[in-house]
């Protein structure tokens, strides 16, 4: 990477809030608690300096960096800076405000994995579908030898490939809205290649070109699409979900710093 140690949520094109992203209901208790201390939780973003090019691509989607604000909720309530997300089951969006050019971040983190799950049933983000469809591949894995494979570096069946797509289709249906460009550096240029579409919406690992552990950013190129990184092959130690509209960019900069150069397989729908 040409640029280390600062990561994500350079994002653009009208990301919607998560809650209420796919459908109007929202949680009660974080709605309810983020209008009583709003004008407390919008607090500056504390972003790394930005070299220009992260000015650059920012302004590129009509976000001013300088004007960008984050909220942090802990289980829904509004909660101070979380300076470590690892292991919390961390949603995030952004939302802009084309008028002033700034725009919101809004970071959730949950204390429980059942917590995390119930969000994404009220919002209609497949969370208890993603858990399903992750367990059943890494069952399949397991019980094929197929994690030795994976982890000596060879290519896994076509027969693993064959699962991993009926096993999608159950849980998600049959293709993912759209697709990703991914790039290997935090600024969406140099080597970079279309890995995944509706036809490939799931990685279990990134052996494709060697892109496992390699992402600094990817371009979206779809209408609407919600991602689960994980940082181990077949699924496994959720990094994050993100949710995002149109051809935005995500950059692993600023907030979610440990994501740059982890990713090793990924979820689309």
């Amino acid at each position: 990477m040409k640029i280390k140690n600062i990561v994500i949520l350079g994002w653009s094109a009208g990301l919607l809030l998560l809650s209420g992203c796919r459908e109007n209901n929202e949680q009660l208790e974080e709605s309810t608690a983020a209008n009583i201390t709003a004008s407390n939780k919008l607090e500056p973003a504390n972003l790394p300096p930005a070299p220009p090019e992260i000015r650059e691509e920012f302004a590129q989607d009509g976000i001013d960096i300088d004007k960008i604000t984050v909220e942090y909720f802990s289980d829904g309530q509004p909660v101070d800076m979380i300076a470590d997300l690892e292991d919390k089951f961390p949603v995030a969006s952004l939302v802009k405000n084309p008028a002033d050019q700034s725009a919101v971040i809004t970071v959730r983190t949950f204390s429980t994995e059942e917590k995390y799950l119930k969000y994404g049933d009220l919002n209609g983000l497949k969370f208890r579908e993603t858990k399903a469809f992750n367990e059943s591949i890494q069952k399949y894995a397991e019980v094929n030898g197929l994690v030795q494979v994976a982890e000596a570096g060879e290519q896994l069946p076509d027969s693993y490939y064959a699962f991993e797509k009926q096993q999608y289709q159950l849980y998600f249906g049959a293709f993912s809205p759209g697709w990703l460009r991914v790039y290997d550096d935090i600024i969406p240029y140099g080597s970079n290649k279309y890995v995944m579409s509706p036809f490939t919406p799931t990685l279990g690992f990134w052996f494709f070109d060697n892109w496992n552990n390699k992402i600094g950013c990817y371009k979206r190129q779809h209408i609407y699409m919600v991602e689960h990184l994980y940082d181990k092959k077949f699924f496994k130690k959720h990094l994050v979900s993100l949710a995002g509209w149109g051809t935005s960019t995500v950059m692993f900069w600023g907030i979610l710093g440990y994501v740059n150069n982890r990713v090793e397989s990924m979820i689309l729908f």
